[in-house]
């Protein structure tokens, strides 16, 4: 698919007007900022114009690219070092240096990432880093015919997400001990689910459990009335 022009006062009218044309989330589109026009009394008064190309990411494409480009690697025999060139490969598609190592913790492969513009590979809410560690862990699974639980971290992201989903817990507990009543977080990931459950593992006050379907599910926080919950932690 070719690329199309979009045009608005600000990025986020271009991008509406993107996502409205194309049938498509944002996180979905590749998206260039072609120009930028402002007009008017030394460039303050005037109206301002952003113009991108924006087309649908084509993820075939993608994946074909960096097997591609990854063709003449090694002859891995290790998903450690293959993956590090599979996620490498993917950065080189974007145009990003990914600088990656690997370590092993708690049962998992862990990619450790380091990038300039490691936001774009994070995403809204870690949503772009999510897909990417579900990609390398199919990826790796084909190659090696075994399934590794794999976590893939960019720039320190999912130690400031652990603070901050801690913080956030410990709040509605707090508000939990108060009202006597159940809270619910925000749609969380397995492994931010994870982090609020082992919060509150052995506390004798207070219990988890996760509630909903597919991939995200919310996180119930409520008074321990003697209830045992563990089997419900998924």
């Amino acid at each position: 698919m070719d690329f199309v022009e979009f045009e608005g006062k600000t990025y986020e009218e271009a991008i509406k007007k993107a996502t409205t044309s194309l049938n498509a989330e944002e996180k979905d589109l590749e998206i260039e900022v072609k120009e930028v026009d402002t007009k008017g009394i030394l460039g303050l008064l005037g109206s301002k114009k952003i113009r991108i190309l924006a087309r649908v990411r084509q993820t075939k494409d993608i994946a074909e690219e960096i097997a591609k480009d990854i063709k003449s690697v090694i002859e891995t025999d290790s998903p450690e070092e293959y993956g590090m060139e599979f996620i490498q490969g993917f950065g080189r598609i974007l145009g990003l240096t990914i600088n990656a190592k690997t370590a092993h913790a708690n049962g998992r492969l862990i990619f450790y990432l380091q990038c300039d513009n490691g936001d774009i590979l994070i995403g809204k809410e870690g949503e772009v880093l999510e897909a990417l560690q579900f990609i390398l862990r199919l990826a790796i699974a084909k190659r090696y015919k075994q399934g590794l639980r794999i976590l893939i971290d960019i720039n320190g992201y999912r130690e400031k997400r652990k603070k901050a989903l801690t913080i956030m817990a410990k709040r509605l507990a707090d508000r939990v001990k108060r009202i006597g009543r159940p809270l619910k977080t925000d749609p969380l990931n397995p492994y931010e689910r994870r982090v609020i459950h082992t919060l509150f593992k052995h506390n004798k006050n207070i219990k988890t459990k996760s509630e909903g379907e597919g991939h995200t599910k919310k996180v119930i926080i409520s008074l321990n009335r003697g209830a045992h919950v563990n089997g419900n932690r998924r």
